[in-house]
């Protein structure tokens, strides 16, 4: 989908929103206390946008595509402790008949 373009002339935008934008931060607008619009570096726009297309059309967004490189060294991490284990599921262990 392309986005709706305006001209910059015709917005106002506080330096330190342009700062924020600039070093790749968000810039949420509020009115009357209620998020209204959220302003996205257009790098960034131009990453998320491919996913925005696939939800607005109701389609499916696979969940490759949500996750980023520290999700998928968590899941090595997790994957590398379940070695061993049965489908995840501890072994049960032989119980001592000496009791406590």
């Amino acid at each position: 989908m392309t986005p709706f373009t305006i001209n910059a002339s015709s917005v106002r935008l506080p330096e330190d929103a342009r700062a924020a934008l600039e070093n790749h931060r968000d810039v949420q607008v509020v009115a009357h206390r209620r998020p209204r619009y959220v302003l996205v570096n257009a790098d960034d726009y131009a990453l998320i946008s491919p996913l925005l297309d696939r939800v607005r059309r109701g389609a499916p967004v696979p969940i490759e595509d949500l996750l980023d490189d520290d999700d998928f060294a968590l899941i090595a991490e997790l994957e590398a402790e379940d070695d061993g284990l049965l489908f995840g599921a501890l072994e049960a262990q032989p119980q001592d008949d000496a009791g406590p």
